[in-house]
């Protein structure tokens, strides 16, 4: 390691202090994150491979999950010198292979020290000197304590209050499940869940939604920085600990520009006395950081309906697995919800809760026996408690994916964000509607909305890329996936859109590997093997070719393949006949069909009456120049 201060731009990095300041500021960095830094300065622009970073900040033999430990500490460098990963100034990605610095470095040359002043008198002076400023700086010391103190002509009041910032935005972290039982992660974080929900109700207050929440569940990092990853004023943190019946949730506000604690308080109840115990938590929160609130926002926080403790157990466990966003989570999510309303058929979060899982199962089973489902239980939600945000949205998805009800849809929507201003999936749901109607300008406001409270939301990110794929502008869709990517390596929707992306763009050889990527995660390892091979001796087509066979195989063998697959890889593989006849095999199995006026994949049969009868169908216009229309 070096021992000299290096410099680039306006940051200075101390390698042996491990400090690295920012015009003389310090700027806080937990250690493996500094020490990547460190170690990617000093190689000054030469790659530094991911293998090289795990050997030489974990260690060979040290057992951690790889990817996110380096993803992690690279996020939180690019925070720490505000670099933007799709235009960085100082770390640039080599995607799948590693990092480079690739600011300028300079050494810091230490400066010239001046000779000592000598002579006796000269001291005898300088001491003097000091004994007299130093007793004045004492008495101007005690003065102005005297004067906060006593309050003196109410300066204490006016320095302490009357200048403090208004929090106009806050973060509720993961709560800590200290019951020591791993099983009650489900209830700590169904805690967390409410209170983000409850205060998320309130429209003169940016609330950070549960995913980017949940991003620093058992994180150590320092709350400031927290905040300002986040671009909040406020943050909330505690533990929840449950034992029998009995629940105790420990909160503490932190105040994150003057880094100081406002306010803690330890909650001890009964479990049956759950709904009230996270109601007074919120309420407890509003009133410290002085929220403002309408009178309906006050009326919908303090008119929660009760609900018996294996009731509201059964719902968070629902949510729980709902959020996992794959075929198993959406499964056991069913099996709670359900359990849910069983226990009490009249708890309208659950129904909303089991609408949402289903429709999310409808991309693994057919359609028409999923999506009905979702329908009756969104409108079974709305029959009870015609209020809940979320069940208007459930119900708009359903309209708009499901029913091709435009209008309708639209109004599910609108009126979800009208309940809830603050519920970030509603703003990203009316944005891929808007999205898919071509009212391009109006999306991107209602993303911009939803990344706001949910900036690190995985599946936000990717529609955003296929927003920006809808427009054509298709390396800002590459950008946006690779960002995904760097945050979870694993996540499958950011790896088919960057297909799309690549192939729209021309760049087939890379469209392939994210197919192939896709066919190994799925457990498909020869189908990846087929179209490796079928690439390098017949190229982009014969690969999509392999692919297409194996969708034929599937179904004959009996398994679900959506014919939307099927259409589009026709449709690239310039088979105009067979592409529209698996659509129309599409439109007949109800499944989504919501992006075909503006996705680029099918702009070859665009034109085609076929293709037109098919957008008229689903209630689309024909022509482009149609669609601001709807």
């Amino acid at each position: 390691m070096s021992l000299a201060k290096l410099r680039f731009w306006d940051y200075e990095l101390n390698p042996q202090a491990f400090e690295l300041c920012r015009a003389g500021h310090r700027i806080r960095l937990e250690r493996k994150p500094m020490e990547l830094l460190i170690l990617l300065v000093e190689k000054r622009g030469d790659l530094v491979s991911r293998e090289e970073i795990i050997d030489k900040i974990w260690g060979k033999n040290f057992f951690f999950d790889a990817e996110n430990g380096i993803n992690n500490a690279v996020r939180k460098i690019r925070s720490a010198l505000n670099d933007d990963v799709e235009q960085p100034r100082f770390v640039e990605t080599a995607v799948g292979k590693g990092y480079r610095f690739i600011a300028p470095v300079e050494h810091v040359l230490k400066p010239a020290v001046s000779p000592a002043p000598a002579g006796a008198a000269h001291e005898r002076f300088n001491a003097s000197l000091w004994r007299r400023v130093s007793i004045l700086l004492l008495a101007a010391v005690a003065l102005l304590a005297a004067t906060l103190v006593l309050n003196l002509g109410g300066i204490r009041s006016r320095v302490f209050v009357r200048h403090a910032s208004p929090i106009q935005s806050i973060v509720v972290l993961p709560l800590d499940n200290l019951s020591g039982d791993p099983a009650q992660d489900y209830f700590a974080d169904g805690i967390t869940d409410a209170l983000i929900t409850d205060l998320a109700q309130i429209s003169s207050l940016r609330v950070i939604s549960r995913t980017s929440a949940m991003h620093y569940k058992g994180s150590h990092e320092p709350l400031s920085e927290i905040a300002k990853e986040l671009n909040v004023d406020a943050v909330v943190e505690g533990s929840v600990t449950r034992s029998d019946n009995r629940v105790r949730i420990s909160a503490k506000l932190l105040e994150a520009r003057a880094d100081r604690h406002l306010w803690a308080k330890v909650y001890d109840r009964d479990m049956h006395e759950i709904m009230s115990l996270q109601e007074e938590v919120a309420d407890s929160i509003v009133r410290e950081i002085q929220a403002k609130l309408t009178p309906e926002e006050g009326l919908r926080l303090s008119r929660k309906r009760q609900v018996d403790r294996e009731t509201y157990d059964a719902y968070l466990q629902g949510t729980y697995f709902w959020q996992k966003f794959n075929e198993a989570g959406e499964r056991r999510a069913v099996e709670f919800f359900q359990e849910a309303i069983r226990r009490d058929p009249s708890y309208a979060p659950a129904y909303a809760g089991l609408s949402n899982a289903y429709h999310e199962l409808a991309y693994y089973e057919a359609p028409k026996e999923i999506m009905p489902k979702a329908k009756a239980a969104a409108e079974k939600a709305l029959q009870l408690d015609d209020t809940l945000a979320e069940a208007h949205s459930a119900l708009g998805w359903v309209k708009w994916i499901y029913d091709w009800d435009w209008p309708g849809a639209e109004g599910e929507f609108r009126r979800a964000i009208q309940l809830n201003h603050g519920l970030a999936i509603s703003h990203g749901m009316y944005a891929l509607y808007l999205d898919s109607l071509g009212r391009f300008e109006e999306a991107f406001r209602e993303f911009q909305i939803a990344r706001e409270l949910d900036p690190l939301a995985l599946g936000l990110i990717r529609s955003i890329a296929e927003h920006y794929r809808f427009v054509g502008q298709y390396d800002k869709a590459i950008a946006e996936n690779r960002r995904a990517l760097e945050m979870d390596p694993n996540f499958e929707n950011a790896h088919e859109s960057l297909a799309y992306a690549y192939a729209n763009q021309g760049m087939y050889e890379q469209s392939i590997q994210e197919i192939e990527w896709l066919a190994i995660s799925d457990g498909e390892r020869d189908l990846a093997e087929a179209m490796k091979l079928a690439y390098a001796h017949g190229g982009y087509k014969a690969a999509l070719q392999s692919r297409l066979n194996h969708y034929k195989n599937r179904r004959s063998a009996g398994a679900h393949v959506n014919y939307w697959d099927e259409a589009l890889t026709y449709t690239q593989l310039g088979h105009k006949d067979l592409a529209l006849e698996a659509l129309e095999k599409a439109c007949a199995e109800r499944e989504d069909l919501t992006d075909l006026a503006v996705n680029p994949s099918w702009d070859s049969i665009h034109s085609d009456p076929r293709f037109q009868g098919i957008l008229r169908h689903v209630g689309l216009p024909v022509n482009r120049s149609g669609l601001h229309a709807l």
